[in-house]
């Protein structure tokens, strides 16, 4: 399997301007990509017409995780009111 990254050019129904619009499939196949990225952006296009499918990227996708983000400090914690202090929680007030 492969993710395609696309762009398609064509002119909008609603404004009637010539645009783009970056086009993300994930298929086994370049037909396969095309005919989909096609199908997807059509029913925004004058008359169903998309002029240009350009592909940016073809990579080959796999199973399992594909981003992790740095980390961060929360604001909140889950099951927490309080905002997160730094070193840990704060020690009680001596009664």
């Amino acid at each position: 399997m492969f993710r395609y990254r696309l762009i398609a050019f064509y002119e909008d129904k609603q404004s009637e301007a010539r645009v783009a619009q970056t086009v993300v499939v994930l298929a086994d196949a370049d037909q396969v990509a095309i005919q989909a990225a096609k199908q997807a952006v059509a029913p925004d296009a004058i008359a169903g017409r998309v002029a240009t499918l350009k592909v940016l990227e073809k990579a080959p996708v796999k199973e399992g995780v594909v981003f992790r983000s740095d980390p961060y400090i929360p604001f909140q914690w889950p099951g927490q009111r309080a905002l997160p202090t730094l070193g840990g929680p704060r020690p009680q007030a001596q009664a």
